[in-house]
């Protein structure tokens, strides 16, 4: 998985604030249902394999969504923070999640702040990668922090997907079979001064294991008994996830018990488990699947979802951070170049940028395989804090680096010689006006190789020269003529030298 700066680091500011906070969501948009999968799991468990022994490495295919014109994207930083938190919470279970690919960009706010499930469905079917777990993440999934779509993917909302949040693990455990442990309560509420009845009828349409459109498509479950008598055939039908049925957002006591007592239909009376992920308990309740759901997940994923494991080995741990190498105090306000060292086993890194000294506000972030980057017009004589965070497809759970500034100096025509009597100028550089050259005496007046470059890479120009008194003048051709940042190379036989060239 190799990042490119153009498709990720050259994007407008990223903006999380304008998204629904949690408060303004659902906790799950997933409706109950009991896949067909999971009743053939239920009949014959022992037939299906386990590999207990194995840690499970399972494909996430992260697709980013932002607006029509980019903006609004997930923070990559909080992206890799959530991330983070999904494989800790997995921990217990023995699966692992990584990077499939890199994160495909999705430019479409009609996804992006979707407010039906009918728009993720034709997201996701447009999009979708096969061989992976497709996570979508959204500022608004349909009203949702976030749902499973059994036959295509999971959407998660920015809002819910900081890293202390267990919105992406409840909609992974749904994706690998797992229902609510309350289901049929879904949509209703319980009334502690109402007797509770045997059975429930629920709606689950849009949500079995394939597209199902049928509008008001019902099914009933059994109400779960706090004995366990009936909980092979009621509720989630995992006997080891006890009696629950609040399906509110809710909180809970020291014992992470619910503040809410329920009764079930025989009058015993309990409060609900709010440790387990799958439950709609606040996220500072939840801890854990429970054994059973472990079992069954891990069933689910060796069986139906086998074309989400690869057996590829992953890397070793990430160690350090990044040390930042330039600017060392200033550099111009468009065209600064940030370099920094290599981490060991860090294959990308996240960049940030902003005026704050703090970082409590990112202005730009950028994602990139290189261990240096080209930054685009900045405000000049202004002073910008930068930092840093390693990272690769199976690692996430890293730390940004300390924070360095620089100050932004006006752009200039004048350009002083380094130390061997190199310099280019002007720049910046008119369209239509000849760069020009000096190159250190060492080099005398044998030729030289010109190449540029523009900021994807590609090569737009190449010429030989044999310069005059060390001195070459250059007329740079059209296709270099757009305005943006370019680099300069330039080899001799005694040597080679580079810049950055501003149009």
């Amino acid at each position: 998985m190799r990042f490119s700066i153009l498709l990720l680091a050259l994007l407008p500011l990223f903006a999380q604030a304008q998204s629904p906070t949690k408060s303004e969501l659902s906790p799950c948009g997933t409706p109950p249902g009991l896949s067909p999968w999971l009743l053939e799991y239920f009949a014959r468990p022992g037939e299906y394999p386990t590999r207990n022994d194995d840690t499970l490495k399972a494909a996430v295919q992260i697709h980013w969504v932002g607006r029509n014109d980019g903006s609004a994207r997930f923070s990559p930083n909080s992206l890799l923070d959530a991330f983070c938190r999904l494989n800790q919470d997995f921990a217990s279970t023995g699966i692992r999640f990584y990077f499939k690919n890199d994160w495909n960009k999705i430019d479409s706010t009609a996804w992006h702040n979707h407010t039906t499930t009918p728009q993720g469905i034709a997201m996701m079917l447009a999009n979708n990668v096969p061989g992976a777990l497709n996570a979508y993440f959204v500022s608004n999934p349909a009203g949702n922090c976030g749902y499973n779509l059994p036959y295509a993917g999971v959407a998660i909302g920015h809002g819910c997907a900081g890293p202390n949040d267990h919105t992406w693990t409840h909609e992974v455990g749904h994706a690998l079979s797992l229902p609510h442990p309350f289901i049929g309560w879904e949509g209703k509420s319980y009334t502690f001064s109402t007797p509770t009845p045997t059975s429930l009828t629920y709606d689950y349409t849009h949500f079995h294991d394939t597209l199902d459109t049928q509008i008001g498509k019902l099914d009933t479950a059994l109400v779960e008994y706090l004995s366990g008598s009936n909980c092979t055939i009621a509720a989630d039908r995992i006997c080891d996830t006890p009696p629950d049925y609040l399906s509110n957002r809710w909180n809970c006591d020291g014992q992470n018990k619910s503040l809410v007592q329920q009764k079930d239909p025989n009058g015993a009376t309990f409060y609900s488990d709010g440790t387990l992920f799958m439950s709609y308990a606040n996220d500072e309740c939840q801890n854990r699947f429970s054994p059973q759901q472990i079992a069954a997940m891990r069933a689910n994923l060796l069986s139906e979802k086998a074309d989400w494991l690869t057996n590829k080995i992953p890397p070793p741990a990430i160690v350090g951070i990044p040390t930042l190498l330039e600017p060392a105090a200033s550099g111009p306000a468009l065209g600064t170049v940030l370099r920094w060292s290599s981490v060991p086993n860090a294959t990308q890194y996240v960049v940030q940028l902003t005026r704050i000294a703090n970082f409590s506000a990112v202005e730009k972030e950028y994602v990139t395989s290189d261990t240096s980057l080209v930054l685009g017009q900045l405000v000049a004589n202004k002073t910008y804090n930068w930092r840093e965070r390693p990272f690769n497809e199976w690692q996430t759970c890293t730390s940004l680096s300390p924070g360095s500034k620089f100050l932004t100096l006006a752009s200039s025509s004048t350009v002083e010689p380094d130390a061997e009597g190199w310099r280019y100028y002007p720049t910046p550089l008119p369209a239509g006006d000849a760069l020009q050259l000096e190159l250190p005496p060492s080099w005398g007046d044998a030729p030289v190789q010109i190449a540029l470059f523009d900021a994807v890479g590609r090569q737009c120009f190449e010429q030989h020269f044999s310069p005059k008194n060390s001195r070459c003048e250059v007329l740079l051709p059209p296709v270099a003529d757009a305005a943006g940042v370019y680099f300069l190379s330039v080899r001799g036989r005694n040597g080679a030298k580079s810049g950055v060239l501003i149009r």
